[in-house]
């Protein structure tokens, strides 16, 4: 396997130092990017009160749906993401929209969204374009997707490369992306699996997995480089 350091850009990595080396949450202030100020006023946890089930909608396209009583009922945040995003990848970037019970409706391109059943015990996304009509339906109220438990960051490691952090009520979990074309590589570490075993060509394990505050420890350049230390997001509902 070819070392991390001759598959990856150096100065991608400098670039990425500054533009992702910090958690990939919404301040609570740009919510007033969707015209809706009337949500920033009650938010208390920035990271939680953006989090959700996410959902790819379409191309560079996310749906977030949340569905706790407590924190507006039914709402859908949508947010622009990269090409490639996969479920489980972070998400938390730019906000273009928001849907909840009054503003039901909206259009991204050739999308038409509608937010329905919000009075109702089945809320759901519905998501028209000219290849048909998609229904996602709303995470049930009283769990974790509900409320938004598991909180999504990336964080430049070096060497070209992200690692992608979440915490939640299954425990810490982090997976490796070329940070160009955010291809996966090296495998994942958990709270089963805390270290990558040493095939993966490079260092990574969890400290502290079954403990409240994980942290990632990270080595692409091998031996005789000091390693780096990312922590976990806090979970976004605890009990």
């Amino acid at each position: 396997m070819p070392t991390v350091p001759a598959r990856r850009s150096a100065l991608a990595a400098a670039a990425l130092v500054s533009a992702l080396g910090v958690t990939a949450v919404l301040p609570a202030a740009s919510a007033s990017a969707t015209g809706r100020t009337a949500h920033a006023a009650v938010i208390t946890d920035p990271a939680a009160r953006y989090a959700g089930k996410a959902v790819s909608i379409g191309p560079n396209l996310v749906a977030v749906l949340r569905n706790d009583p407590k924190a507006g009922g039914p709402e859908a945040w949508i947010r622009a993401v990269s090409a490639n995003w996969k479920p489980g990848d972070a998400y938390m970037f730019r906000v273009l929209d928001a849907l909840d019970s009054g503003h039901r409706t909206g259009e991204q391109g050739n999308l038409a969204l509608r937010l329905t059943g919000v009075g109702g015990s089945a809320p759901a996304l519905q998501v028209r374009s000219d290849k048909g009509t998609k229904t996602f339906p709303l995470p049930k109220a009283g769990t974790p997707d509900a409320r938004g438990c598991t909180i999504v960051k990336e964080a430049s490691i070096g060497a070209g490369s992200l690692a992608v952090l979440s915490n939640g009520p299954e425990g810490p979990r982090a997976f490796f992306e070329d940070a160009d074309d955010h291809t996966r590589f090296g495998g994942v570490v958990d709270r089963g699996h805390p270290a990558l075993p040493e095939s993966a060509g490079f260092l990574a394990r969890i400290d502290g997995a079954g403990g409240p505050a994980p942290k990632l420890v990270t080595n692409m350049e091998g031996g005789g480089h000091p390693a780096t230390t990312t922590a976990f997001p806090a979970p976004g509902c605890l009990k």
